[in-house]
């Protein structure tokens, strides 16, 4: 059985009220940073933790800090892709295992139990490789948060190298004399981090991994090597 749900608005700027209750039973307090996780129309908030980077978990990177009165922010990007941008929107909210799970509340909607049941077994799994999902900017962007870049063991300044295997991207901190990975080579593209942690994907590699403005990709931390590829299967959203 699950906790029932309780209800709060949605308060501009973004901001909502969450239960004492709940954040107490998970050991949230203010200060504490938290991080995103979507699925389907459920915001999944966690503890911030390179745990949440695992595969068919579709872990935002952006995370936001508990405020003195229990309050969190949901990031734009968050509303406006779930359209929760209309003015005092009810959430429901909920325990489920260690996150609070909120979704717009809706008269007679299924109950979404089982299916974040799932997520977070995934987000537990120590086993699993660290895996992050992005959206491609317009211009070939991809968005890091630091919190993403220092989880990938990179330097928010760092310039990144690109070397093409088969059909992925394999990316390494710029060096003057480089070691090609196995069964790759070097592109002769590399590209820095910007100010907002944007990395920017040469057009001429899109082209070769058939990556479009709207496609999400895919970057696994695996021993240390961190490969990007376009992501063909859906992740939750």
């Amino acid at each position: 059985m699950f906790n029932p749900p309780e209800f709060n608005l949605l308060r501009s700027p973004g901001k909502v009220s969450l239960p004492f209750s709940m954040t107490r039973a998970l050991e949230l307090y203010a200060g504490d940073c938290v991080t995103f996780i979507l699925h389907k129309e459920n915001i999944i908030l966690v503890k911030a933790s390179q745990n949440v980077f695992k595969k068919d978990v579709f872990a935002t990177g952006l995370t936001q800090i508990l405020d003195n009165v229990n309050r969190i922010t949901i990031p734009l990007k968050i509303r406006e892709k779930l359209n929760l941008k209309k003015p005092e929107i009810t959430l429901e909210i909920r325990q489920i295992r260690g996150a609070i799970v909120m979704r717009e509340h809706r008269e007679g909607a299924a109950d979404n139990g089982e299916e974040v049941r799932s997520i977070l077994k995934k987000v537990e799994d120590e086993s699993e490789n660290l895996i992050i999902y992005k959206e491609v900017g317009s211009t070939g962007e991809i968005m890091l948060s630091e919190f993403i870049i220092k989880t990938l063991k990179l330097e928010t300044n760092s310039i990144m190298q690109f070397f093409l295997r088969k059909e992925e991207l394999i990316l390494k901190e710029y060096q003057v004399k480089y070691d090609c990975p196995h069964d790759s080579f070097y592109t002769g593209q590399s590209r820095k981090f910007d100010s907002k942690g944007r990395l920017v994907i040469a057009k001429k590699l899109r082209d070769v991994l058939n990556i479009s403005t709207g496609d999400i990709v895919k970057i696994e931390l695996n021993n240390e090597e961190i490969t990007l590829s376009k992501c063909t299967q859906p992740v939750g959203i």
